[in-house]
This record gives C-alpha cells, structure tokens and sequence, in this order.
C-alpha cells in the first residue's frame, strides 16, 4: 500500500447524481492505502494515519456553500450531497480516511422520534420521552434498510467516488448517548432527566437501550455492507455517568454493540473503534469487548489507557481539539507531544473530540502535515527516569522543553527501576552504593537501552561512569528544605525551627538533615521514611506510624503543585542544601556528547549560571570523597555581574555535635573555574578538621 500524501480531486467534492453503478455495493476499487485499517489491527504502518472527527462540517467554507438551502438532515438524506460532503476535506487534507457524513439521532429517528436541528440550540426532539408510557410509542424493530437506507447509499456511492483512495468509516451513536437525547429532547449540562430515569425506572431504562442497541446492531451491519470499512461507536457522554451507571446502563450494551456486529458479520468483520468521551475511569470494563481500538479525548493519559489493555487494543487521538485555535507551531508541538506518547503501531492520530465551526481550516493542514511529518521521518529519542511521581514530573518538564525546542522528533519517556526505589526500608546511609538512584539508570544508558537519563541532581554521584557525561543542568529552584508537619499539629503556631517541642519525631532518612538538625535540636527524635514524596505524606498522615513531622526538599513538593503541605521553609543557615539540591542534570553516552540530541538537550533545558554553580558544588564533593548518604552540605551564591562565586562547606559528623566549615570566593565565569573553586574548598575544609571527621564517617558507616 502507498504511503504517500495526497488529497482527491478537486471534482471529487462536487455535487452530482449517483449513477447505477455507483449505487450497487459491489466492484469497489481496490484500496490504495490501507494504513488505518493496519493500524486498527496492530500491523506495521510505513506511517500513523490520521484523520479528524467532524473532518466535513462548518469549519470549511465549501461545506456551508454546498449545503446552502438545505435544513441538516436534509444534507444527510440527500445521497448525492452526503456523499459531495464526506468527500470536501479529502480534496484539502491528505488524510488517511473519510468518515460519512451523518449524525448519530438517525437511530432515533428510525425508532418513531422526530428531531429537528434548531439553530444556536443543536438537536431538538419535539416529543421527548416523558413516562414510561411514551415507550409503547417507539417502533422497537425498525427495517434500518428502509428508514436508514439512505445512509447505506450515500456509503455505497462514496466508496465508489473514494476510487479506493482511503478507507470509509461508518459509525453510530452508543445506547447510552443516544439514550440520553431522547429523555432530555436535547443536549445538556448535566443530563439530570435522563439520569433520574436510571433510577426512577430502571426496568424501562434497559428496555430503551435494548431497544437502542438492537437497532444499532442491524444499522451498523448494513453500513459494512454498503461499503464502510471501518466503524466507530461515539458515546459523546459517556463521562456524565457515575462508575456504577456506566458499568449497569452503558458498558453491557457497547459490548453487545462489539459482539453483535462482528457475530453477524463474521469474516467480513471490519475493525471497530469505541470513543466513550470522558469515561477514562471506565476502560477496564471495556478492555475485554470485541473494539480493535478506543478513541481517547484529550483528557485521559495514554499511558495509563495502554497498561490496562497491556497491547490487546490500538488507540486513537488524543490531541485537544482547543490547540486548533493555536498558530502553527503550537499545533505542531502539541502534535510532537502527543505522539510521542503512543508507539508507531497501533496509533490512529486524531483530536479528543471533532472540530468546532469557527475553527480554520489552516489548523486542519498544519495537523495533518505534522502528523505525516512526525511519523515518517522522525527519529526516536528514549528518556530514561525512575518511576516515582516527582521523577516522572521532571522527566515530563525535560521532554516538554525538548518538544518546545525541536518539535520534529520523537520523545518517549521509559521508567526504570533503581535500587533505591525496590528497597525502601533500609536508610539512605546504609547502602554501598553512592548511585543509590542512579546506578541501574545508568547502566541501561551505557547499554543503550535509552538515549538519556534525567535525574535530580542531588542523587547523581559526584564521579559518574566516564563512558557517560553530563550534558545539562537545569535552573535551580528553591534548594531549602522545608518541614511538613502532622495535620493534628496544623493551628499550634509551630512556624520555625525553634517552635519545635523537644520530643518531636521527625521523619527523615536524609544523614545530612538530621545531624544538621541534631546539632541545632539534639533532643528531637528521628525515623527513618522512605518511599517516594506521596508515600511519605501518607506515612506521615498515619497516626500509627507516629511522626510528628517530616523534613523534605522544598523544590519537589513545589514542583509537584504541592506547597500548601509545607509548614515552614528551613533557612539554608540553619540546614544547608545538599550539593545540587533543586536542580536536575541530564546525563547522556560520552560518544552522543557532541550529537544533535545532546546539543539539543543542553539549548533546551541548560541554565549556564546554575551549571557553573553546580560544577563547584560537584566539584567540593568528588574532592572530599563523599556521597549524598554522608551528612555533607553547602550553600553557594554567585554575583552574576561580577561572576563572583561564594561556597561555604560544611561536614558534620553523624549527630550533629562536631561540624566543620570552609568559605571560598572568587571568580567563576565558566564551570572549570568553579570546578577549581570546589576543589579549593575541599582542600581547606580538610586541612582544617574535616579529614578526621569524614573518616570517622566512612568507618562507622
């Protein structure tokens, strides 16, 4: 099959009458490209296809013009007008399928209710269904060949006019969906009329969606059978259900849809996509039903949607549709950070939801190119990080940097684990290993598993592997620490250090933060907690495990949106930060280090004043031989005037009582004069005391 890019003929979207031939759904032309059905069925794409929900509608001055005179459903049962419909954005946009043009009410028109499509208002249904009663109204077996045929024709004609050119998709409204506008007689706010029904009458519910979904079974049935090739079930509001509801009223009957459809067709089954709009929550109950592929809105994370259906179903979208009001190149960053988030196999690109009238057509063409663009020529660039929330955030803020600055690859996050992270018991000052969180992320670096490793820059060993290299720091944030106290101590005026009662049980597993503590509190009582931020709040929120507050690094709870939990901030002269502490360093092969991702990394994400601090502070470290797990600490300034850089060292031993400290100043205009720097102080604070008490460290550790 072709992967190249092309649009129809300019003819292909003007109105004219069907012929004989073209009637009959038989002899259609043999498919060009097939890329959205490869996908559909998890095959190899030579590129993601992609289309756009609502592709033929207001946005496009051809529609409005063609359709000029016509009320809505008078476009949809007019065949030769239909067809003229679905075909206009294929003529603008080399998309890689046509959708029919109709709408979803045509089931309930078919069922015996008359829909009107008001201006400013949307669908209107005169007569609603008000009691149970209204249901011995409804025609509960309509022939869908005589009152939806029309929809069966337009199908047929336009696989013809397709000459093959792209696949034609058929679709449906879902049972509950459909359900819905007919007990409230239109859109709503807050679907509360057709809610209640769930529970005032149940038994009558389910009788209406049985009702729905036969129908729609038998219609969907008919449209493969006029020529669709592809089918999607919308359940536009779906996300107005609880969990519960969806699961009894809404999840049985798209399931039956699936099964129904594919049991009559047998092995002339088309892939079917199901896109439960806003219903994220409910994925696990659709896992298991016969869809090939389920269309996410852009609310949903498609990296939480492909652990649960673990590779047994493709996915589709999920740009929000609000990035086409954007320019250009916000559309084209949006669309590199999108895909980057779905594999080559398996992805239909599309929107969350369908385009909206007053968007430009010029959207739709920067969209489509960059997806083609994206897939076709892009190379992949594999961010390594642990799994942790606050790790995922940072290695989040690196890709969206990258996107920001090269929209034109492919960045995909891989969470690895560390020791650190399996072992979450014994005391940071316990390991071996100065690469408590980095070693394993390190070694899938060297063996190429991925392409860069984002790190906080506090947990990277001062000497990394030399086959590897640093490429980029980030900028710094707020490098104190801060304490967190016990909700039952919120409102007892505890706002520093010195209000802390003296039997207080302090969380921590830093060595740095309780001896700089003990030195200034020698009566507190300190626990070891581990785990990642969240489970460390939650130790802490426990009334078991008996902490009275916990002390953690500013930048991450900051970083993580959650400031509101920090009591106070420790001034930096009370515990000094910890050597990098608030910034993040990216690390990279030392055969990539002169590269275009590498160059990209460092233009993207490298702040040069932070950078240069920071080789000091690393520097100070290599040179003293210590590691984050021994009680090791600094604060540094630089003039960025005058490049004036300022350290203070400082060595603790364990509890606090003994602690040594060096100054050093001078210019650090590049990092190697900081490195210098670093090493100077490292020389001073040894020469002056600090050597007994690092080896009395290293030998009680």
């Amino acid at each position: 099959m072709t992967s190249e890019f092309k649009t129809l003929p300019a003819n292909a979207g003007e109105l004219c009458e069907p012929s004989k031939e073209e009637l009959i759904a038989e002899n259609f032309p043999e498919l060009k490209n097939d890329m959205i059905l490869r996908a559909a069925r998890l095959e190899e794409v030579s590129h993601v296809p992609v289309w756009v929900m609502r592709q033929a509608g207001r946005y496009l001055p051809e529609y409005n013009r063609i359709g000029e005179g016509y009320e809505f459903f008078d476009k949809c049962r007019n065949t030769a007008l239909a067809s003229a419909i679905t075909l206009q954005p294929l003529v603008r946009f080399p998309l890689d399928a046509a959708i029919i043009f109709s709408d979803i009410l045509v089931i309930l028109q078919a069922l015996g209710m008359p829909c009107e499509m008001v201006k400013g208002k949307g669908p209107v249904f005169p007569n609603p269904i008000a009691t149970e009663e209204d249901l011995e109204a409804l025609n509960p077996n309509p022939d869908v060949n005589e009152e939806l045929g029309y929809v069966f024709r337009a199908i047929t004609v336009t696989r013809h006019r397709l000459k093959g050119h792209v696949p034609l998709i058929g679709f449906a409204g879902a049972p509950w969906t459909l359900f819905a506008y007919a007990i409230e007689g239109s859109g709503s706010k807050t679907f509360s009329a057709a809610k209640a029904w769930l529970y005032k009458y149940p038994e009558a519910s389910h009788k209406l969606l049985a009702m729905i979904t036969e129908t729609t079974i038998r219609y969907l049935v008919g449209q493969v059978r006029a020529g669709a090739q592809l089918l999607q079930v919308f359940d536009s509001w779906a996300g107005s259900l609880s969990p519960r509801l969806f699961r009894v009223f809404a999840a049985p009957y798209l399931t039956k849809i699936a099964s129904g459809v594919k049991a009559i067709l047998g092995e002339d089954a088309v892939p079917m996509v199901c896109f439960a709009k806003g219903a994220h929550w409910a994925m696990h109950l659709l896992e298991s039903s016969d869809y090939d592929v389920f269309s996410l809105d852009w609310t949903m994370d498609p990296e939480e949607a492909c652990n649960t259906m673990k590779g047994r179903a493709a996915f589709q979208g999920n740009m929000d549709p609000c990035v086409m009001y954007a320019d250009d190149a916000t559309i084209r960053e949006e669309v590199c950070r999108v895909m980057s988030e779905y594999g080559t196999v398996g992805h239909i690109a599309n929107m969350g939801h369908g385009m909206s009238p007053d968007m430009e057509p010029r959207a739709v063409a920067t969209f489509v190119d960059a997806v083609h663009k994206f897939s076709t020529s892009t190379p992949e660039y594999v961010i390594g990080t642990r799994g942790s929330v606050l790790a995922l955030w940072q290695a989040h803020y690196v890709r969206d940097c990258l996107v920001k600055h090269d929209p034109t690859k492919r960045y995909r996050i891989k969470v690895l684990n560390t020791v650190g992270d399996t072992d979450t018991t014994t005391a940071l000052d316990k390991f071996s290993s100065t690469g408590v969180f980095t070693d394993a992320l390190e070694r899938a670096l060297i063996n190429r598993e991925i392409d860069c490793v984002v790190h906080s820059l506090k947990d990277v060993p001062s000497t990394i592997n030399p086959s590897t290299a640093l490429v980029a720091i980030s900028e710094r944030h707020d490098v104190r620490d801060c304490v967190v106290l016990n909700k039952r101590h919120s409102g007892k005026g505890i706002a520093s250090l010195d209000d802390l009662p003296s039997t207080f049980v302090i969380g921590t597993s830093s060595a740095r933060r309780r001896a700089f503590l003990q030195k200034r509190h020698p009566s507190l009582i300190f626990k070891d907690v581990r785990g990642n931020v969240k489970t460390r709040l939650r130790k802490l929120d426990d009334p078991e495990n008996g902490y009275d507050a916990l002390v953690l690094a500013c930048a991450g709870l900051d970083r993580l949106n959650m400031s509101a939990r920090i009591s106070f901030r420790i001034a930096t002269g009370d515990i000094p930060h910890a050597i990098g502490q608030a910034a993040l360093g990216v690390q990279v092969r030392l055969e990539d280090r002169d590269g275009e991702f590498a160059y990209n990394l460092n233009s993207a994400i490298h702040n040069t004043t932070t950078g240069i601090v920071c080789s000091g502070e690393r520097a100070f470290l290599r040179t003293l031989g210590g590691g984050c797990s021994l009680p090791i600490a600094i604060t540094s300034s630089i003039d960025i005037e005058t490049n004036s850089l300022t350290m203070t060292g400082y060595i603790c031993s364990k509890d606090g009582s003994t602690c040594i400290a060096q100054s050093v100043e001078g210019k650090a205009s590049s990092s190697e004069e900081a490195l210098a720097l670093g090493e100077l102080l490292s020389s001073h604070l040894l020469e002056n005391g600090g050597k007994e008490v690092l080896d009395q460290l290293k030998a009680t550790k």
